[in-house]
Formats: structure tokens, C-alpha cells, sequence
């Protein structure tokens, strides 16, 4: 399936994200059909979709007349065969139940056209497992829209063994049409952001429950350098900023004093023996030029000043 083949999608669950991706893809153009069990589960998310455009309006990141756009393009039915009938591109969003996925996709084979790319929505639940058995296994890709959808910016693409490239292809061509930001990874649990957020969320407990700061200290450091640098940087780049070297000998430190899951992985101390210092010599988990670099500066002190002035802001 190619990108410019998909026209029709359908979205499997009207609940807290279903909705939210119905409404993006709608938004987009799309002629979508979202389906729910109950008709009170529909009428529910077509109030949340009206709410959610008319604040979008309000605010400047849709246009006016999105709301007719959107109930132009979009409609709801119970009856989930109809739904997925003639549907180029169809996402599941169901309750985040393995077993309740697994039973929903293997329907969906065959209710669905033999070339329509099937996505499952899921935050951390093997999309391998979920579509084993499916036929046509090439074209099933997981999906990992960010809550609330209509306003993350991110998607990740989740590819497994049977994925082909093409419907990676697709479904990221697909995802940018919508605005939205794609990353592709290979299946594994908690693909990028969860696994990425979860070592910090169980870090920040730990030391809570270690009592070496109150929750509100601990979540004030953590928005005040991570939530300030990371957004513009993301945590490799801030490697290559601070450098490779500086890196590695705080990590040994902290692995010889918390234990060795707090050292540095073998990645960091190979680039390291490889002179990969960072910007300061052009080089470590990314290569750079003078002016890549002088362009990276730039942006994050822009980046900072402006956050440290809407701190300032608020607190005057």
C-alpha cells in the first residue's frame, strides 16, 4: 500500500485515544469511520472531538472551520465490519489488554481488505505477539500515538520481523500528512519514549523513597535541567554537547558508588577510546561541521533564554 492509496481509515475505539486519533486523521483530510461497541461511547467522543477542535481554534493551532472539516469527513458506526469494509489504513485502539488486542487484530485480518495496512495503538504491548498469526503479516506496523493524540506531536512506528518496508514507508508518509513527528523502532518492550520516561520516572521514585529529597525538589531539578535542555537536545546530543569524556568519568563514578547499571554502556566508553569527545572534536554519537555546530549553540541558548524568561514571568 502506498501512501497516496490511502484515502479511507478506520479507528477500532472511541475512548481515550481513539477519539483523539479519529479527530487528527479527519482534521487531515482522511475519510475516517470510528467504531465503538456502544452508541453512548461514540456520542461521548464525538462531544470530546467538538471540545477538543473548538479549544484547538481557540488557540491558534487549527484553523477555522475545523470543526465542520472534521464531522465532514468523519463518521461513527457500532458495527465494526462496515467500519474497516473498504478501509485503506485501519488503527486499532482498544483497551491496553494483550489478549483483548491479539483477539480484535485476528478479526481484523479478516474483516479487512487483503492490502489495507493494519496499526495497533500501544504504549508498550509487543506488536510481534499481538499480530502473530495475521495473514498478510507484512502489513501490520504498531503505532504509539502519545496521549493526548490531537496534541503530541510524536508518533512511533513500531516495526517487527514481518513489517515490510514499504508499510513503514507508508505509515511514516502517512504520519507526517498528519502533522505529527515519526520515529521508527524495532519491537521491544516499551519501545523509545516509555523506556526513555520509565528510567526516569523509577529514578525519581527511588531517590523519594531513598529520602534524599522531597517529591516536589525532585520533580523541580528534573523541569528545571532535563525539562529545559533535553526538548532541544534530546539526551545523546547532550552527550556531544557536554562532552564524551566528562560523560563517561560522572557515569564510572556513579557506578562504582550506585552499581554498575549506573556506569556508562559499552557504546559510550568505545566512542570515548575512539577520540568521539563530542562538538569540542566534531564528533561522538553524532559527526558535526563547524557550522552544524555553531547553529546547534545557537538554538539552545535561544531555547533557554526564552523558557528562563517565561520562568521569570510567572514568578514576578
Amino acid at each position: 500500500m502506498k501512501p497516496e492509496q490511502v484515502t479511507k481509515v478506520a479507528v477500532i475505539g472511541a475512548g481515550t485515544m481513539g477519539h483523539g486519533i479519529a479527530q487528527t486523521f479527519a482534521l487531515a483530510g482522511y475519510q475516517v469511520s470510528m467504531n465503538a461497541r456502544h452508541e453512548t461511547s461514540l456520542s461521548a467522543a464525538t462531544a470530546k472531538i467538538r471540545s477538543n477542535l473548538e479549544a484547538m481554534q481557540k488557540n491558534g493551532i487549527a484553523p477555522e472551520g475545523s470543526v465542520d472539516k472534521v464531522f465532514q469527513n468523519l463518521k461513527t458506526t457500532t458495527d465494526r465490519p462496515s467500519a474497516v469494509k473498504e478501509a485503506d489504513f485501519v488503527i486499532e485502539s482498544a483497551t491496553e489488554d494483550p489478549v483483548v488486542k491479539k483477539e480484535i487484530f485476528g478479526e481484523l485480518a479478516k474483516e479487512c481488505a487483503d492490502q489495507a495496512i493494519l496499526s495497533t495503538n500501544t504504549s508498550s504491548i509487543s506488536v510481534s505477539e499481538m499480530t502473530a498469526g495475521v495473514k498478510n503479516g507484512f502489513r501490520c506496523v504498531g503505532m504509539h500515538w502519545w496521549n493526548p493524540p490531537h496534541l503530541m506531536p510524536l508518533v512511533e512506528i513500531v516495526k517487527t520481523e514481518a513489517t515490510s518496508d514499504e508499510t513503514i514507508e507508508t505509515t511514516r508518509v502517512i504520519t507526517r500528512r498528519l502533522g505529527k513527528f515519526p520515529v521508527v523502532c524495532k519491537d521491544h518492550p516499551g519501545f523509545l519514549g516509555v523506556r526513555l520516561q520509565n528510567s526516569i520516572v523509577v529514578e525519581g521514585a527511588r531517590m523519594l523513597q531513598e529520602g534524599l529529597a522531597s517529591a516536589e525538589d525532585i520533580d523541580t531539578a528534573v523541569k528545571l535541567t532535563l525539562g529545559l535542555r533535553l526538548p532541544i537536545m534530546g539526551p545523546l546530543r547532550l552527550v556531544d554537547l557536554g562532552g564524551m569524556d566528562v560523560f563517561v568519568g560522572a557515569y564510572d563514578y556513579l557506578g562504582s558508588k550506585l552499581g554498575e547499571k549506573y556506569g556508562p554502556p559499552d557504546i559510550m566508553r568505545d566512542l570515548l577510546k575512539q577520540g568521539r569527545l563530542g562538538i569540542k572534536k566534531g564528533g561522538g554519537f553524532y559527526s558535526y561541521t563547524p557550522e552544524e555546530i555553531a547553529k546547534i549553540l545557537k538554538e539552545r541558548d535561544e531555547w533557554l533564554t526564552q523558557k528562563v524568561k517565561e520562568l521569570k514571568s510567572k514568578t514576578q
